[in-house]
């Protein structure tokens, strides 16, 4: 009996910060088995009172994509807070990664498990996301240090 996740692709979630506030992600897909694709946004919001607006989330806007362990939103650590109204996934695509410096990671779009590995110069590599898989605390950490004090 597989048992239904608190989330989908679509939603927006809030990520504690380690100082204050929160940062949001929106869900962009989901292997169903524990690793999910997600992009972050800023700025710091102080507090989840008032539901996010859906039109501030454009994946190209992100301050960081990663796949990350869903434990954070299976404790509802990370809480559901909305979800886009027009939900698209084509719009949200699976990046590709960098690993080491000039490895390109590509991933299959439904299962997240590696397609592809490649060299590419390490230039170009630089302006992909970092590959790896984040705990919820990392997340956390890394969100915080980019959304500043």
């Amino acid at each position: 009996m597989t048992r239904k996740l608190p989330y989908s692709p679509g939603d927006i979630f809030a990520v504690p910060l380690r100082d204050h506030g929160y940062a949001h992600g929106v869900v962009a897909r989901a292997d169903g088995k524990g690793i999910v694709l997600g992009y972050f946004f800023g700025p710091r919001v102080e507090s989840l009172e008032s539901p996010p607006q859906a039109r501030t989330f454009e994946a190209n806007l992100a301050i960081k994509i990663c796949r990350f362990g869903d434990l954070g939103l299976i404790r509802e650590k990370w809480p559901v807070v909305g979800r886009l109204e027009s939900w698209n996934p084509a719009q949200w695509s699976v990046p590709e990664f960098c690993r080491g410096g000039d490895i390109r990671v590509v991933y299959d779009d439904d299962s997240l498990t590696v397609s592809r590995e490649e060299r590419l110069d390490s230039r170009e590599c630089r302006l992909l996301p970092q590959d790896g898989l984040e705990g919820a605390g990392f997340a956390e950490i890394k969100l915080t240090r980019l959304l500043g004090a």
